[in-house]
């Protein structure tokens, strides 16, 4: 087995591992990129919904991702729309973002080897010291270096075979079309909610530019034993009114993917060993958002790579500041993302048509800082508000579990929404 040295040896070429390689180079580590595709990018395994203001802050080109004006949820018996002449919303050329990320962390000086499968890690005396796998050449391949940051997405690759956590119970599965649909309003987003499309999930169609829309269908596993596949191939059957959208519409590609359904891992460093993006389960529960919290995730564990490395301490102790920066700043609104699954996993669809009244009474701002996890006393609040009735249902309880994850104390209380005029 070849042997070859690295500063930071990063596992997976997605987004995590490439924000990785960009600010670990950056932080004058030598950084090495391990994907086991042949090139970035591809196959594709997420939808790519996201926000205007994290691309924005995240130095993506607008070419890169389509603004949506236009939201609609639908359930069985129900429709709720909003309209946001300034976009708050987009989605993202996938390929196109992840290749971008590809070349500034080479800009930045790291390398990336691209069918280069890693098979697991390298550990002596309870640390892990590099990885062990494959060349371009399919020949047996070692890299060592102080530290190793898995981004290897749903299969945890070398967190799970270092024993930092198990793997996932609980996960998201889904199918999806990328369709040329002539027809499909061009920049109207459908999130579709009921037994009939998505038990214990969602449909979604996702406008991209150009007449592309990306259709797909995806279900929690084990919550349900469903297939999604099985589905979106019957997708305009089970939704008709929708059918008409998609006149004319044919498939240029197929993606299916799987997403971390359970929370965030309970450790994300151990000695020489680091985690971030899918492989720590640090994405939305909520709607399965994935790629913005890998970016911002994958960022902070190169810095804090290059930092410990220039530091000399590569040890648990010596990566922990990462772990304890990622908690402060996205742990508490995915825990609580992680709660209102849970709950709306089990929707019957007579439920998911009472959601809609309620989301109905929201204004838009409230509608889009719910669904992006941006979850603040004044939101929950302001919810209640314009939903009186949550006091009043068995929904109370659980308002006031967010109410108390947000820091309060004091459970919500009808005195205090008396007299609110919506």
């Amino acid at each position: 087995m070849s042997g070859k040295t690295a500063d930071v040896v990063i596992v997976g070429g997605g987004p995590a591992g490439l924000a990785a390689a960009e600010a670990a180079a950056r932080g004058g580590a030598q950084t090495v990129v391990l994907e086991r595709q042949k090139e970035i990018g591809y196959p594709i395994h997420t939808s790519g919904g996201s926000w205007i203001s994290d691309m924005r802050a995240l130095g993506i080109p607008t070419t890169l991702y389509f603004p949506i004006r236009k939201v609609t949820f639908l359930s069985p018996n129900n429709a709720c729309t909003f309209h946001y002449p300034d976009p708050v919303c987009c989605v993202l050329d996938v390929r196109g973002v992840y290749q971008h990320m590809a070349a500034r962390a080479i800009r930045a000086g790291a390398q990336i080897h691209p069918s280069s499968p890693v098979e697991g890690p390298i550990i002596e005396e309870g640390r892990v010291v590099g990885v062990r796998g494959k060349s371009a050449l399919n020949e047996p391949e070692a890299w060592r270096a102080p530290v190793t940051i898995d981004c290897s997405g749903f299969s945890s690759t070398l967190a799970t075979r270092a024993g930092l956590h198990a793997g996932y119970r609980r996960y998201g599965y889904g199918a999806e079309w990328d369709l040329v649909a002539p027809n499909y309003p061009a920049d109207e987003l459908y999130l579709i909610m009921g037994s009939n499309v998505a038990p214990a999930g969602y449909a979604w169609a996702f406008p991209r530019g150009n007449g592309r829309v990306r259709l797909g269908v995806g279900v929690i596993r084990p919550d349900v034993d469903e297939d999604a596949r099985t589905y979106l191939l019957s997708f305009t059957e089970r939704l008709p009114q929708l059918a008409p959208a998609f006149t004319g519409a044919s498939a240029v590609e197929y993606h299916t993917g799987l997403f971390p359904s359970e929370g965030t891992m309970k450790q994300f460093v151990m000695d020489g060993l680091m985690t971030a993006g899918d492989s720590a389960g640090q994405g939305s529960t909520l709607v399965g958002e994935g790629i913005r919290f890998a970016l911002y995730s994958g960022a902070m564990a190169g810095e804090t790579a290059a930092q410990a490395i220039r530091r000399g301490d590569t040890s648990a102790r010596g990566l922990a500041g990462y772990e304890r920066a990622w908690r402060a700043r996205f742990g508490r609104d995915l825990d609580i993302a992680l709660l209102i699954n849970q709950r709306i996993a089990a929707y019957s669809d007579a439920q998911w048509d009472a959601s809609l009244d309620l989301l109905k009474r929201l204004t838009p701002e409230q509608a889009a800082a719910a669904i992006r996890g941006d979850f603040t006393m004044n939101l929950v609040l302001g919810i209640v508000r314009r939903n009186p009735s949550l006091l009043q249902r068995g929904a109370k309880a659980f308002v006031n579990t967010i109410v108390k994850q947000l820091g309060r104390a004091k459970p919500v209380t009808p005195h205090e929404i008396t007299g609110f005029q919506p």
